[in-house]
């Protein structure tokens, strides 16, 4: 890979999205209070404040289910298959509970199938969830805690007794960000918590050997697993730049000052959401997108402000 190339330019076309019905600007996720998102199957897939989980496919159109009874803090949507699996809370108090649902199932009240429940909680005491990541082949999953330890499922995921799950300790920190990476018959997971970057390999079951790959860690948000082309390598963001890991070490980096935000893998993009400092005089800095192209094994960027 190459250092990063700045091209400046006026990034993608803009345009505001309008209602097909009414020729209105969209505004129908205007009153959701949004608190995470995936995306599969020609859908997004969002959670909010009230335990509902929304799905806006291609046409703009909404439908949605009460999913739990207070709140949802994640969702992940396969890409090919049907389940959905989120989590958040049915009771007052820190007591997640991870579901997993069938969208190709419907139950008697008209929403998706429920096959499975689990009690995210680690001995007696209860930490949030802070990060959740599901493998395409639903055999591993794996959900991240504030307390710094990790729960993993082997097995298909959707059924209580052919998916147990173990209970990983690879930080003191809070985990801001899993993914799975697979190739041939090697399986890894990586962490990364506010101090550190790991990667655990999965091949052989009940002997996960964890790997320390960094002492520096990213915040929430922050990581992202590229895509096959670029070898499914882990990306993270910090103040100084961006870093990519392969399960034994630490690869290139791509070196620019200001704080990252959200890393996003589209296609061949990654997109990086930050704060530009320096290009904007007002407090609290300016929104910037940035756009590194990902072909040939060359990495350029795109950047608009």
């Amino acid at each position: 890979m190459a250092f990063l190339q700045w091209r400046r330019f006026n990034f993608f076309d803009k345009e505001v999205v309008k209602d097909s019905e009414t020729n209105q600007t969209y505004d129908k996720l205007k009153e959701i209070h949004i608190t995470c998102s995936s995306s599969g199957r020609g859908q997004i897939v969002l959670g909010d404040v009230e335990g509902n989980v929304f799905f806006l496919n291609r046409q703009l159109v909404i439908t949605s289910f009460r999913a739990y009874k207070l709140s949802v803090s994640h969702v992940e949507q396969m890409r090919q298959n049907p389940i959905l699996v989120t989590v958040g809370a049915d009771e007052p108090g820190i007591n997640p509970l991870l579901k997993v649902w069938n969208l190709d199932k419907i139950d008697g009240s008209g929403n998706p199938y429920c096959t499975r429940i689990v009690r995210v909680v680690v001995g007696l005491s209860p930490s949030p969830v802070t990060a959740l990541a599901v493998h395409e082949n639903s055999s591993l999953m794996t959900v991240g805690l504030d307390d710094g330890n990790i729960l993993l499922f082997r097995g298909d995921i959707t059924r209580d007794r052919h998916s147990k799950y173990k209970v990983l300790h690879v930080g003191g920190t809070s985990v801001t960000g899993l993914g799975f990476r697979t190739a041939g018959r090697q399986s890894f997971l990586f962490v990364v918590t506010t101090d550190e970057v790991f990667s655990v390999s999965l091949s052989v079951k009940d002997k996960e050997n964890v790997v320390l790959l960094d002492s520096h860690g990213c915040p929430a948000h922050c990581s992202v697993l590229s895509d096959a082309k670029q070898d499914n390598q882990f990306v993270i963001g910090r103040q100084d730049a961006v870093y990519f890991y392969q399960p034994d070490g630490r690869g290139p980096c791509l070196a620019f000052e200001g704080e990252k935000l959200i890393l996003h893998w589209f296609r061949g993009y990654l997109v990086v959401v930050g704060k530009d400092n320096k290009s904007n005089p007002r407090p609290g800095g300016m929104m910037a997108f940035m756009c590194i192209t990902c072909h040939t094994g060359l990495l350029n960027s795109d950047k608009v402000f």
